[in-house]
């Protein structure tokens, strides 16, 4: 039995199978080769041509995920088409051209510091790839046509275009050479909750096909050939670990309410509208955070224009229907970037330019977000929300933009929610201050535990140094939260939050006591906090937070927080 070690992925399950190893042969059929009469005219008809078959067969696919949305975005981006273009004319026959191309642009995506968009590197190969197809009028073979039950598919890289000629019924995970989390192909696999190692680097090459593996997500390692005991062994941990997911799903169908009778809302966080869907079919009360920039990510050369994003926020304002749906304007700056957005290095990226001041500082790009945020507000209950928000002047001058593309759109005779609530990110020291002032006007508050906890700690969460600072159960951290309920409270206004200590069950109890009555969550875990919420008392609750404020250190403050959750288990 042999052993590989990794650290990523998509789930903390376990699965056993038979691993099928994916190598990728070049496009099927002879390429089209120039000749001293061929002119740039005929290999452009040729490349249009193309360009529009793939078009078509990615416009079919956009039914199966979001991700052939995206797919669809790149395929008709003008950057790519005019590279092609470009080099067609320098002499280079079609395939060749988009060959280069591909090359070029996946290149540059692959150099950003972004984990997020070094991934669309893949998805641009994968488009190249179907272009080259249907220059050379062949349709891809399916590699993945003999497919036993229980497989495990191993490959260097696999891309959305794979996927979908897969049958899930037959897959049980995935390991690939390289990647990350963020990929469209872990996306997926979390959509179809097969489970998904990445990133494993040449350790790949000691899989062949017919080898049975087990891929622990807990321990983040893959067993080859492991002995009958082992495998037994490991198959009765996933038995428990499906059994207990089963139960938990359960419980994200109930309305959480506390055995003394305070309802709860469990939210989601989501990227796009695949992930809306899952969250409402795993039980979620709404959406607390629909994070608008990935959007913006899917394109490669130049911002989402007012139709697009419109699409995209309606499509998900029809899957909530009544249910809300919190969208967050460009949240972008900081530890995210955008390929085409050419702003000047800074020192430190948190402190600087970001989030909303990046919109407040660019009005024609903010005003597009916004009227498609406003035309969406038609088809169901979206709510806005401004991150980065650091004085009710700061809100005002937003909610500014908000007044005046109504005006514009009511003068256009378009529908839209005149009454759509505007609320904001609470996730700056200076918005923890001002809660009072920003809570007399704001519809809602949603609280940013991610950024508020670096911001409050001093603590760069991206630097291993100062990772012991960035604790969010730290008392100024947790002192902060409260205020900022209170606040809320104090005003009538809704209090949420979406940072990941939301997520943390451990953190479950402590929220309840300290106010919050909206939960923004992954959406694995919808079920385990609708759980957790219905085992326990507020009042009992409420005892255990003032308990936890009267703390005056981390280690105490941890000391009660694991103590609590020993009890709850016993």
């Amino acid at each position: 039995m042999t052993r590989i070690r990794t650290n990523t992925a998509t789930t903390q399950g376990i699965v056993v199978g038979t691993a099928y190893v994916v190598r990728h042969p070049e496009p099927e059929g002879e390429p089209h080769v120039a000749d001293s009469a061929t002119d740039a005219l005929s290999e452009r008809t040729r490349f249009e041509r193309a360009l529009a078959r793939a078009a078509e067969q990615l416009g079919e696919l956009i039914g199966r995920s979001d991700v052939f949305s995206a797919h669809l975005a790149i395929a008709e981006d003008p950057m790519l088409r005019e590279s092609v273009e470009t080099k067609i004319e320098e002499g280079m026959t079609a395939e060749r051209a988009v060959e280069s191309s591909c090359a070029e642009i996946s290149g540059m995506m692959e150099e950003l510091e972004d984990e997020y968009l070094r991934e669309r590197a893949t998805d641009v190969r994968d488009v190249c790839t179907r272009i080259r197809q249907a220059l050379r009028g062949t349709e891809a073979a399916n590699p993945f046509a003999n497919l036993g039950p229980e497989a495990i598919v191993v490959a260097d890289e696999l891309t959305p275009s794979d996927t979908a000629m897969m049958d899930f019924s037959r897959i049980v995970g995935f390991v690939t050479r390289g990647g990350s989390t963020t990929s469209h192909v872990c996306i997926i696999a979390r959509n179809q909750c097969v489970l998904a190692m990445v990133g494993v680097g040449d350790d790949i090459a000691r899989i062949e096909t017919g080898d049975r593996l087990i891929l622990d997500g807990i321990r983040g390692e893959i067993l080859i050939d492991p002995d009958p005991a082992t495998e037994q062994h490991y198959r009765r941990r996933a038995r428990e670990i499906e059994t207990e997911r089963l139960r938990l799903m359960d419980f994200g169908r109930l309305r959480a309410v506390t055995t003394d009778g305070r309802p709860v809302a469990v939210f989601a966080n989501v990227a796009n509208t695949d992930e809306v869907r899952t969250a409402i079919d795993a039980g979620a009360d709404g959406i607390g955070l629909y994070r608008s920039e990935f959007l913006y990510m899917l394109h490669p050369d130049d911002y989402p224009d007012e139709q697009t994003q419109f699409e995209a926020y309606r499509a998900a304002a029809e899957l909530c229907g009544e249910r809300s749906l919190i969208i967050r304007t460009l949240d972008i700056g900081g530890d995210k970037a955008l390929p085409y957005m050419h702003a000047p290095r800074e020192e430190n990226p948190f402190l600087g330019w970001r989030a909303v001041r990046i919109s407040l500082s660019m009005p024609e790009l903010f005003e597009a977000q916004i009227r498609a945020l406003l035309r969406a507000s038609a088809y169901g209950n979206v709510k806005i929300m401004f991150p980065m928000i650091t004085s009710l002047d700061e809100f005002r001058r937003a909610r500014e933009v908000v007044e005046r593309c109504k005006a514009a759109l009511e003068r256009e005779g378009i529908a839209f929610n005149p009454a759509i609530e505007t609320g904001i990110m609470v996730e700056t020291p200076a918005a923890v201050l001002t809660a009072d002032l920003l809570a007399a006007e704001a519809d809602f508050f949603s609280i940013g535990t991610n950024d508020l906890t670096q911001y409050v700690m001093a603590a760069d969460r991206t630097n291993p140094r100062v990772s012991h600072l960035y604790d969010t159960f730290n008392l100024s951290v947790l002192r902060s939260i409260r205020s900022v309920i209170d606040a809320g409270a104090e005003a009538g206004r809704e209090v949420g939050m979406c940072g990941e200590f939301a997520s943390d069950p451990l953190g479950t109890r402590l929220l309840l006591g300290l106010g919050l009555q909206e939960f923004s969550v992954n959406i694995g875990v919808i079920g385990s906090i609708k759980a957790c919420i219905l085992r326990q008392s507020y009042a009992a609750c409420r005892d255990f937070a003032a308990r936890v404020l009267e703390a005056a250190t981390e280690e105490r403050i941890h000391a009660l927080i694991a103590e609590e959750d020993r009890e709850e288990t016993e």
